[in-house]
């Protein structure tokens, strides 16, 4: 690779089904939100998460069930919440990885996005169509090729964009002015 960078066709695909649930379920309106410190919190987030997650492969667990999966979106959807919240107070991210695996997540977010964010379906959308995504390309030399939490993250990354822009689009309706975006 001589300039450093790689096209990943799985990675574009991944985006375009989570985009499409985003759509389907109609929880955004307008452009995703873009912030840079949106962007350090979901990297910040995603280190935390994959490694916890290394550590559970080093004690032997490579798999996630499906149940497993649907908390990993319902988390980031949280997380994203919280991220959002915390930009607005100008307050540091403190993220905990309670519930990631479990299904039990909590919600610290403005309570008005808490409420918002539990009449959604984007989490659960997002969800199914990495699901119904997967299994539609199951037979794909290239998906079969990968590390599978490579796709996997990669639609939880752009669950976690998309809800952001979900809270970001609540508040300012609700007439909150969100700095930075």
């Amino acid at each position: 690779m001589a300039n450093g960078f790689s096209r990943s066709i799985i990675s574009q695909a991944v985006a375009l089904a989570m985009v499409g649930a985003a759509r389907k379920c109609e929880c955004i309106k307008g452009a995703m939100v873009a912030s840079p410190l949106l962007a350090e919190a979901e990297k910040e987030l995603f280190v935390k998460m994959l490694a916890r997650l290394d550590d559970r492969r080093k004690n032997g667990s490579d798999t996630l069930s499906d149940e497993e999966i649907a908390s990993l979106f319902t988390f980031v959807y949280a997380k994203a919440a919280e991220a959002v919240t915390n930009l607005v107070n100008n307050q540091p991210n403190h993220f905990e990885l309670l519930g990631m695996l479990d299904g039990k997540v909590p919600l610290y977010a403005d309570e008005r996005l808490t409420g918002y964010f539990k009449k959604l379906d984007l989490a659960t959308e997002c969800a199914q169509a990495y699901v119904d995504w997967h299994a539609e390309n199951a037979a794909n030399e290239q998906l079969q090729a990968y590390d599978p939490m490579l796709p996997l993250f990669e639609a939880l990354k752009w669950c976690f964009r998309l809800s952001c822009t979900a809270a970001v689009e609540k508040l300012e309706a609700d007439g909150k002015v969100v700095p930075g975006v």
